[in-house]
């Protein structure tokens, strides 16, 4: 996946629990939620909550940390890091 994409503008959809990103002026990206938190190892399973107040709060930033390569992984790791 293209790591360089320009997201121009993105939401978090709460009905379907998906990121809905703008690329550009015609295409639409729309990333699953549960399907990319499932592919983490979590130290605890409510850490969970740290990746849906990412995709709540910075949907740009979650889009981009599941396409880069275990970037939600560590972006979970750093927060338990952080927060011991």
């Amino acid at each position: 996946m293209n790591n360089n994409l320009n997201f121009l503008f993105g939401m978090y959809e709460p009905a379907t629990g998906s990121i809905i990103a703008n690329i550009d002026e015609n295409t639409i990206l729309v990333i699953r939620c549960k399907e990319c938190n499932s592919s983490v190892i979590f130290d605890d399973p409510n850490d969970v909550v740290y990746l849906y107040r990412l995709a709540m709060e910075t949907p740009l930033l979650y889009a981009k940390f599941a396409l880069k390569e275990n970037g939600l992984q560590n972006y979970v790791d750093a927060m338990n890091w952080f927060n011991y």
